[in-house]
């Protein structure tokens, strides 16, 4: 236990130091403006963490950022991935830290343009009302507090139904829990998401099929280190929910 809160601790100082450097190019995340996205962002909305290997960012497709972004982070971390798309780029940063024997991978991955899920139809325009209604906010990482640019709750609310996984349930889970349900939340899905269908979708089969199961609150506890989160507010959770599918 003691070698596992050390390889957290390490990895969270490295992801630390490569943030604090992407503020220091960008004139603190203004030029670009890249927008902090996934298990840090959270970090913004709730008052929990829990522990994450990948950090990742979202920009607004304008001159091909990434190439920029790129140049800078060449002689810090290892390019593991850089595509380029009509629409769309990403590109993943890997960095490797050594800890006793053991090499501990860090990841940072930047869309541009889009962020794309793991099915077809899972995307999400990164569009200029999502930057424009980004907003500066101190978060804490490893043992400093950093100011960082995130989404408004509504847009980040709709990246994480889209993602869809086990974890992003606790987070929706929490979130819910924390802030209620982001309004306008309709009109928004039509705006950034060719298919928005899919959001509805993902929360029927996927994020409400997950926080239902019994073993949830358990998995949940064991994410966030805390007792707070109990199955009354699960079932208070789930009925906030439930009310985006009438």
């Amino acid at each position: 236990m003691a070698r596992y809160v050390e390889i957290i601790r390490a990895r969270e100082e490295e992801v630390a130091k490569l943030i604090e450097f992407l503020s220091k190019k960008s004139n603190s995340f203004e030029n670009p403006k890249i927008i902090l996205i996934g298990g840090y962002g959270l970090r913004a909305f709730i008052p929990f963490s829990r522990s994450t290997r990948d950090c990742d960012f979202a920009l607004r497709k304008e001159n091909w950022y990434l190439d920029e972004i790129k140049r800078w982070l060449d002689e810090e971390v290892l390019i593991e991935t850089f595509e380029k798309k009509d629409s769309s780029g990403y590109m993943r940063c890997i960095k490797l830290i050594k800890i006793w024997r053991k090499h501990v991978r860090v990841s940072l991955d930047f869309m541009e343009g889009e962020v794309i899920g793991r099915d077809e139809k899972d995307i999400v325009r990164i569009d200029e009302r999502f930057v424009l209604s980004s907003w500066r906010k101190r978060i804490k990482i490893a043992d400093r507090e950093i100011e960082v640019r995130v989404p408004c709750y509504k847009d980040y609310f709709i990246l994480k139904v889209i993602s869809g996984r086990a974890s992003d349930a606790k987070d929706i889970a929490t979130l819910v829990w924390k802030n209620g349900l982001p309004e306008g939340l309709e009109e928004r899905v039509k705006e950034i998401m060719p298919y928005p269908e899919v959001f509805r979708e993902k929360l029927r089969k996927s994020i409400l099929t997950i926080i239902g199961d019994k073993r949830f609150l358990h998995s949940w506890k064991g994410t966030f280190m805390t007792t707070e989160f109990n199955e009354e507010i699960k079932g208070q959770v789930i009925q906030k929910l439930a009310k985006l599918l009438t």
